[in-house]
């Protein structure tokens, strides 16, 4: 039932001026106040800010204003995330991302 469904929506971007090389890869996740993953998702991002949405079964949010997002977002650039949970806010989450280090990125296996 759609009702028993939690739908969390937002972007994340970050401050610099860059423009994102084709391979750029968000991953936002919902969180709960244990630090549960109640749900994630990966998508291309050709640009930020970059939409999210968030589909979670209702019956494992105990606590619905205990609920965090995680992000990160990899590419050749940089990868930039989340340094703190940041708590869901209604329909408007902007989840700002922070510059955690440069591109480019080593291969699977080095």
């Amino acid at each position: 039932m759609a009702s028993d469904l939690l739908t969390v929506t937002g972007t994340v971007y970050f401050r610099e001026r860059i423009t994102l090389p084709p391979d750029a890869i968000a991953t936002i996740k919902l969180v709960d106040g244990e630090g549960e993953v109640l749900a994630a998702t990966a998508i291309d991002s050709a640009a930020v800010p970059t939409e999210f949405t968030l589909v979670a079964d209702a019956a494992f949010a105990a606590d619905p204003a205990s609920l965090f997002i995680w992000a990160a977002l990899r590419s050749g650039a940089g990868t930039w995330g989340t340094t703190e949970l940041v708590p869901v806010e209604d329909d408007a989450n902007a989840v700002l991302l922070t510059k955690i280090e440069s591109g480019p990125l080593p291969l699977a296996g080095e």
